[in-house]
């Protein structure tokens, strides 16, 4: 399972990584524990010839404090769980940093549309571009977004960053990211918004500086005869 994560693709993904990691390894040690006891238990007391089962209620008192112990060990691993995840949920979900690129993600059934914004730094005029399904962005440059839905709650999700964010109708949700090297990587919608949910595909385009540049221009030209 832990060679099965995507590639990591940003400065963040590797601190997800561990914490994903971490929550195996406690996962896997319990199951570990509890199925070899419950094979323990079954060899232990299977069905023999010439005996006959017995069934005891036993100590309440005692049934009460296995309880209270699990209860006790699960709580605190919550809490161990939570206080080592704290400082990476900031850093990706709550610390916004200044950022090079501001871009609008739009959700609408069934699609993905980005907005790059007009020399102003405004996504409302003419003068904005916009992309449908490819989100292009510079390598190593850190990227600001401000997510919305015309429609209904869809998650705008990129397995290689390690960023997943629910996109709700009628708010802005900003979010940032970076990205380590170019390539084509996978933009998908991971919460289920209606039947053609499987279809909200996009691509998370990571380019060199030049290639990002020329792209836009290529775009400016195109919405705008270049004049923007």
């Amino acid at each position: 399972m832990l060679d099965a994560l995507p590639l990591s693709l940003s400065s963040f993904a590797p601190d997800i990584d561990n914490m994903l990691k971490l929550i195996y390894y406690i996962t896997g040690f319990f199951f570990v524990v509890m199925e070899g006891y419950l094979v323990f238990l079954v060899v232990r007391y299977r069905q023999k010839k010439g005996t006959t089962a017995k069934y005891e209620t036993g100590d309440t008192w005692v049934q009460i404090q296995w309880i209270i112990v699990f209860s006790v060990i699960i709580l605190g691993i919550d809490l161990f769980l939570d206080f080592r995840g704290g400082k990476t949920w900031a850093d990706v979900k709550e610390d916004l940093p200044p950022c090079d690129i501001t871009v609008k993600v739009q959700a609408k059934q069934f699609d993905w549309t980005f907005f790059y914004p007009d020399k102003d730094g405004k996504f409302d005029t003419p003068a904005a571009i916009s992309s449908y399904r490819e989100l292009h962005v510079p390598v190593g440059k850190k990227i600001h977004i401000i997510m919305t839905s015309l429609d209904v709650i869809h998650d705008f999700f990129l397995p290689e960053v390690r960023l997943k964010q629910d996109v709700m109708p009628l708010r802005l949700i900003n979010g940032w990211f970076d990205t380590n090297q170019v390539g084509t990587f996978h933009l998908v919608c991971d919460e289920i918004c209606g039947f053609g949910h499987t279809r909200m595909t996009g691509v998370l385009q990571v380019d060199d500086q030049k290639t990002f540049d020329d792209w836009l221009a290529a775009k400016d030209k195109e919405e705008h005869g270049g004049a923007q």
